[in-house]
């Protein structure tokens, strides 16, 4: 029988409340402090090393089975990452990447579905980030655009200016994106690639093998699942598995 193959896990958060009494009407995916705290101490537990794509570019693709690594991706960059996430990063010294619009709050949400607003961290907050060695930034747009719609002189502008922006404001080089709402087009993909970038995640899109494509790579999102859950998506073997109904799904 064929071993089924394994696979670095990149595991997609969202927001952090602080408890189940602060969730608001948020549609976005989110984990409590509680939960996210069980999921660094269970992670550490079982000899997980966390790591950025900086760290897996230095790492070296054919080298990232040498150890168990999993990539922690958190998308937009909330407050509460700053408030929750950070804190957690730093009490467990575990790393992650977080992607970052340009708006100062989920515009696109509370103009969409009639959210709440939820604000950005603060400038000050993401250099301290930056600072602690604990958390790498990737581009995310400057509106968290959709590339299913907006034509290509518009995603451009969208992917370059949030890359420019940021690495001027922040002094910093950036190595990934994530394409908002996970959808992957192949002009995105092509403008990704030519602004600079050396990966790009996806969310539900692409086969799960990471070398396969290093600008659809696909991530498992991680909400209040169940404890079978969770250890079942961060085994290495979630993402090919679901690469491969998404394989079959597009022979059809």
């Amino acid at each position: 029988m064929k071993k089924q193959k394994i696979e670095v896990p990149i595991l997609m958060y969202h927001q952090f409340k602080e408890d189940m009494n602060h969730v608001g009407n948020s549609i976005a995916t989110y984990v409590t402090r509680k939960q996210f705290e069980w999921h660094l101490r269970t992670l550490k537990f079982l000899g997980y090393e966390t790591i950025t794509f900086r760290d897996l570019e230095k790492i070296g693709l054919e080298n990232r089975f040498k150890k168990r690594y999993i990539i922690l991706t958190v998308d937009d960059g909330y407050q509460d990452n700053y408030e929750i996430l950070f804190p957690l990063l730093k009490k467990y010294q575990m790393k992650a990447v977080i992607y970052l619009v340009s708006d100062s709050y989920n515009r696109w949400d509370v103009e969409e579905y009639g959210v709440d607003k939820n604000p950005m961290m603060k400038e000050e907050q993401v250099r301290e980030m930056i600072e602690s060695g604990l958390v790498e930034f990737g581009g995310h747009t400057l509106h968290h655009c959709d590339f299913h719609v907006v034509d290509e002189k518009t995603a451009r502008q969208e992917i370059l200016e949030n890359k420019r922006e940021l690495e001027e404001k922040y002094g910093i080089s950036l190595t990934s994106f994530a394409y908002p709402y996970g959808h992957v087009t192949e002009m995105a993909k092509k403008i990704v690639k030519e602004v600079g970038y050396r990966f790009a995640v996806s969310t539900s899109t692409g086969t799960g093998i990471i070398t396969d494509d290093l600008y659809e790579m696909r991530r498992t999102s991680i909400d209040r699942t169940s404890v079978w859950r969770f250890l079942k998506r961060i085994s290495g073997r979630y993402s090919v598995y679901k690469g491969k109904k998404w394989m079959r799904q597009q022979e059809k």
